[in-house]
């Protein structure tokens, strides 16, 4: 039981680290050309922790994106500003327009 407690307390620190935390802030537009943006990076650093690296990790209910029909708007909306669950309000975090639009050109990249 207590290793039961344990294991969970670890996964949530986890989760709120990798999801919330701004001590994985970094803008890479400041060290790459535009043109040179990694988008797997990007998704790694921002999104694995919940999304998983096919996409489909769903950790506290994070979104399928192998199967997600969301449009690039969508995605960018929810990139910047977070989904209903309040959950992944990057706009802080991702601040230029080509980091978005590489993120969005990626997860699309995942979906079957």
């Amino acid at each position: 039981m207590v290793l039961k407690v344990l294991f969970i307390t670890f996964v949530l620190l986890q989760f709120f680290s990798a999801c919330t935390s701004k001590s994985h802030e970094r803008n890479l537009e400041t060290t790459l050309p535009s043109k040179e943006i990694n988008a797997k990076a990007l998704y790694t650093l921002h999104c694995e922790a919940c999304h998983g690296m096919d996409g489909t990790k769903g950790v506290s209910g994070a979104a399928n994106l192998k199967v997600s029909k969301m449009t690039d708007k969508q995605l960018q909306s929810t990139i910047e500003n977070g989904n209903e669950k309040g959950m992944m309000p990057f706009k802080d975090i991702i601040q230029s327009k080509t980091e978005i639009d590489a993120l969005v050109t990626f997860v699309k990249s995942l979906r079957n």
